[in-house]
């Protein structure tokens, strides 16, 4: 996928980034054009296949909360072989520093298998896949962190304050690129107007993109790539990727709570668009679309809990 935020990485930087890292002689590059985000390429040295992601340049303007994105996946990456039994590639080298690329980067396993929207299982294959999906998740939501949000903006006191926090970033993101997020705007009053729901929300460790283009699966087991957009917060966002709607035993509450961050994401998509793509690219479309249908979803289904209320 195209985007403004890749960096260009040349064969001889890569070359230098594998001799660094004592991996063998590079034979073999291939960019992955999957990312929206990050550059990531495929690379075969010494024998051995490996993925290197490489963080957007200093100096390339980004969302509040995508700065040092990369560095916070390491973190991630590093906090659940720890603490849990969560499959994730294993990294080999890390860079940053600066002193190798102007970026920061890193180098790890290239999996094998196939991503779980590929794999088309089916019966007690596909039930197991869905049974280890939650079992991932429930590790996820038993971590707790030293507050609220993401750590690259720095952590608030609770939800409430996080979430407003997290907003009131992208409506300043959007107007340094002299753009109207009116969304954004409307967002903020709806937090204010759920804050006690919302500063009672416990804290844990949020994945906020588990969907099946992030899970790999062989030998039956899945692992969990692409782990950069990890908060702290409300456990709720973890089931907005999983299907379009609350789960039907969610309280008033937790639908607030679900539609809130769905208004979120969908405010995300709107603000991103103009950091990573210019209007021909399809990526920006998709974005247009998405954006507005799921803020008209959730704004709409919160009005509706409102009256209900």
């Amino acid at each position: 996928m195209q985007s403004k935020t890749k960096y260009a990485v040349t064969r001889a930087q890569v070359e230098a980034l594998f001799d660094s890292a004592g991996l063998g002689g590079v034979t073999a590059i291939t960019p992955l054009s999957d990312g929206w985000y990050n550059a990531v390429l495929a690379v075969t040295a010494g024998g051995v296949d490996y993925v290197l992601k490489v963080a957007p340049e200093p100096g390339i303007t980004v969302l509040a909360h995508e700065r040092n994105l990369l560095c916070q996946e390491l973190r991630f990456i590093a906090l659940l072989e720890e603490q849990t039994t969560i499959r994730v590639p294993k990294v080999f080298a890390q860079g940053l520093d600066k002193a190798l690329l102007p970026c920061d980067w890193f180098i790890m396993e290239k999996l094998g298998g196939i991503r779980l929207d590929k794999a088309r299982l089916k019966g007690a294959a596909r039930q197991d896949a869905d049974a280890q999906i939650a079992q991932i998740l429930e590790q996820f939501h038993a971590l707790q962190g030293a507050g609220f949000g993401y750590e690259q903006m720095g952590l608030e006191a609770n939800w409430y304050l996080a979430l407003r926090k997290m907003t009131q970033a992208l409506v300043e993101d959007c107007a340094g690129f002299r753009k109207r997020c009116a969304r954004g705007k409307k967002l903020l009053r709806y937090i204010e107007l759920h804050r006690e729901i919302l500063e009672a929300v416990p804290g844990v460790l949020v994945n906020f993109d588990l969907h099946t283009m992030n899970l790999f699966y062989q030998d039956e087991k899945l692992t969990v790539i692409d782990l950069e957009r990890c908060f702290w917060g409300d456990w709720v966002g973890d089931c907005i990727m999983r299907g379009y709607a609350p789960p039907k035993h969610f309280s008033r509450e937790e639908q607030i709570r679900f539609y809130l961050l769905e208004a979120y994401l969908a405010t995300v998509a709107h603000s991103e668009k103009y950091s990573r793509y210019r209007p021909w690219n399809k990526a920006w479309w998709v974005d247009v679309t998405a954006s507005a249908y799921f803020v008209c979803k959730s704004f709409s289904a919160l009005r509706r809990l409102r009256r209900k209320g």
